[in-house]
């Protein structure tokens, strides 16, 4: 008893086309697809937020830093621009101390036309 292996051409069976099969596959990309473009736009959202807090962050640093600068700068120019800072500079440039008697009058001449 030996069984033999009959071949069957299935070549002429056509498949019918499930209909129900399409329209689940259509209703679940309908919902599927704005439930995916909702969570892509709150993940982009949330990214842009955590971005901005970085860079409101980092602005915030360079503004302190900007402010000690600032104020570092003031005091030099307090310093440089100080009667003593003046009165030395002046003397190692040569110049001498008037008599505070001495009266300089400065007159403005006029325009004659």
């Amino acid at each position: 008893m030996y069984a033999q292996k009959k071949s069957i051409d299935n070549v002429h069976i056509v498949r019918e086309r499930d209909r129900q099969r399409l329209r689940d596959l259509i209703t679940v990309v309908l919902v599927g697809l704005p439930i995916g473009l909702f969570l892509a736009l709150f993940t982009y959202q949330n990214l842009e937020v955590i971005r901005l807090g970085h860079e409101a962050t980092r602005l915030q640093k360079r503004r302190a830093e900007i402010e000690n600068e600032n104020k570092a700068l003031q005091l030099e120019l307090d310093r440089l621009t100080s009667l003593q800072s003046v009165e030395q500079k002046a003397t190692k440039l040569g110049f001498e101390r008037t008599d505070p008697r001495a009266v300089v009058i400065v007159e403005k001449k006029s325009a004659k036309k």
